[in-house]
């Protein structure tokens, strides 16, 4: 059974059978939290074979939480560039936004599925922690989360169906339709931070116990702890990245597997598209997980030092290295897609931006060093070096070329990288670190926190300048799409397993903080796996976890997006200016 479009009458085709998502997925929520209360007192938790509890509530929660960013994620993407297809006429942002939905209305699916299991595992192996834990936030599990994703679906399937029949005048309704289904979204993973910021940070009160100070608080106040907004900013900004990152690889498979250049120019630009703005969204990662961080260590002083120096030390030793093979693989794109644009010789820029970029760490580390944040001197120090090239250039006449700019940048980030990774000394954490293996006390500025900052906006730095240039080149030269190296597909795929694996690195982070509690301070964790994991152990999970999501999201690419319809499609194989449409 379908319902159909009647254009005289303006009503919507939406097959039955998608329906069933969200129904499905209420029948779910209802029944998880109905559970909650068929819970007797002292019920025994089911023992998972093989993984254990604790893996089996991480990986279903991991895997949801990958579904879940990425449907959040790609909502935001689609909406721009729908937009920018309708304000230029360029019908393949129109195309590329058309495609990424498909994508994400098999994937919704998958993520409420993954949802209700979620729930019925946490019920099956910590019953009386889950209990008490929907019980504080019955509102939000039983009302507020269902709803507002029930919403979200009833949106996202109005749509994506109403695509072809919201053309011409009435695109503008039809890219409002998409804004709200933004604001569903957003409110969902609103409503759903608040008690996952509140397992950490939950509310306190100076002079009185955590047990009286929740006892005292309303559903608000355990919904907007200390940890909530710098979250929520946190995992927008993430999603953002996290879908474009995503849409390079769908544009990567395509590329590879397309039979006509014509194919291979439209998901060439796909690429360069998915991967521009997740780029974009990624440089302000490290400031919005700095904010995070930051706040969580105001909330109490001894997260910094389980994350920085004790047992999850290595773990951060671990993100600086995927966080550094991101820029590497970032820049490494840029450079590769230099190469098939025409005229890229004659664009330069002044002589200033490599030397700020040379510059840029030992200044960034001393004035941290020097004026710690949040002392604005420090700012005052880095935004002037930031913006000289573009200001102080202007009246400066030598330049180099983009190449020169580029090589410069690549080197600038393997040494900002290195910085970052240097530890404090060479031992797994520095509880009890011997003298002999810490770093020589001239060389221990290197294993200070300013410097790793300092690194971090060198990183952030010099990739923007890359970045800069790659858009001056494209406007100024002529590109020719579907010609780029064919290893440029295998670094967007680079991209996206770095992302995925990043994200799974650092949710694992923030939850092991919680050190030997289900909730800090107000809910002990006695089972046998209240322990931190070694890294080893970890990352094979992270890492089992990152390819089961990459082949799910293989599969949708190919129900989704083949047989491929080739009418009405622009021919883009040919040389082009590049700002041309």
């Amino acid at each position: 059974m379908t319902i159909v479009y009647n254009k005289r009458r303006g009503i919507v085709t939406i097959p039955i059978r998608h329906l069933v998502t969200f129904v499905a997925f209420l029948a779910l929520c209802v029944t998880g939290v109905a559970g909650v209360y068929a819970q007797t007192p002292g019920s025994p938790s089911v023992e998972f074979p093989y993984t254990g509890n604790r893996a089996a509530v991480w990986i279903v929660a991991q895997f949801h939480t990958l579904l879940g960013a990425f449907i959040l994620g790609a909502p935001i993407f689609v909406v721009m560039a729908e937009w920018l297809g309708y304000r230029k006429q360029d019908l393949r942002y129109d195309r590329m936004a058309k495609e990424v939905t498909k994508i994400t209305v098999i994937l919704f699916s998958l993520t409420a599925l993954t949802g209700g299991l979620f729930i019925f595992v946490l019920l099956a192996t910590y019953p009386q922690f889950t209990t008490w834990f929907i019980n504080q936030f019955y509102l939000v599990f039983a009302v507020i989360y269902p709803l507002m994703f029930i919403l979200g679906t009833i949106a996202l399937y109005a749509y994506f169906y109403t695509w072809d029949a919201w053309k011409g005048e009435r695109k503008g309704r039809h890219i409002a339709l998409g804004v709200l289904l933004n604001l569903l979204c957003m409110a969902t993973m609103f409503a759903i931070n608040g008690p996952t910021s509140f397992m950490n940070t939950p509310v306190k009160e100076e002079g009185i116990s955590p047990m009286e100070a929740l006892a005292a608080a309303t559903l608000w106040d355990k919904i907007a702890n200390a940890s909530w907004m710098p979250m929520n900013i946190h995992r927008i900004d993430g999603n953002i990245a996290f879908g474009g990152f995503v849409v390079g690889l769908i544009a990567a498979y395509m590329h590879m597997g397309a039979k006509n250049q014509e194919e291979r120019a439209y998901y060439d630009w796909m690429g360069f598209a998915g991967n521009l703005i997740a780029v974009g969204a990624m440089l302000l990662q490290p400031f919005t997980g700095l904010l995070l961080a930051y706040q969580m260590c105001d909330y109490d002083f001894s997260f910094c030092q389980y994350m920085m120096v004790e047992q999850l030390s290595m773990f951060f030793e671990m993100q600086g290295a995927i966080v550094g093979l991101m820029f590497l693989g970032c820049n490494y794109y840029v450079w590769l897609s230099l190469r098939r644009i025409q005229g890229v010789e004659q664009v330069r820029m002044t002589i200033l931006a490599p030397i700020v970029m040379v510059l840029f760490p030992p200044v960034a580390i001393w004035g941290l060093t020097t004026y710690w944040i949040p002392e604005p001197m420090s700012l005052a120090i880095l935004v002037p070096m930031a913006l000289a090239p573009f200001i102080l250039g202007r009246f400066i006449p030598v330049t180099v070329s983009v190449h020169t700019v580029m090589k410069v940048g690549f080197l600038m980030v393997v040494v900002s990288d290195a910085i970052w990774l240097t530890p404090n000394g060479f031992a797994a954490t520095e509880a009890r670190m011997l003298d002999d293996l810490k770093l020589p006390e001239s060389w221990d500025f290197l294993g200070k926190m300013p410097t790793k900052l300092g690194a971090i906006f060198s990183l952030v730095f010099a990739t923007t300048i890359n970045y800069i240039l790659y858009g001056k080149a494209i406007r100024q030269g002529t590109i020719a799409w579907g010609k780029i190296d064919g290893i440029s597909q295998f670094v967007l795929i680079f991209l996206a397993f770095t992302s995925i694996w990043a994200m799974g690195l650092m949710g694992a982070v923030r939850s092991l903080l919680r050190k030997f509690f289900h909730t800090y301070n107000l809910i002990p964790d006695f089972t046998a796996e209240s322990f931190t994991p070694t890294l080893s152990y970890s990352a094979w999970l992270i890492t089992g976890i990152t390819v089961v999501f990459f082949i799910v999201v293989s599969v949708a690419v190919f129900v989704a997006l083949r047989p491929v319809e080739l009418k009405g499609r622009e021919p883009e194989g040919s040389p082009v200016p590049a700002g041309t449409k």
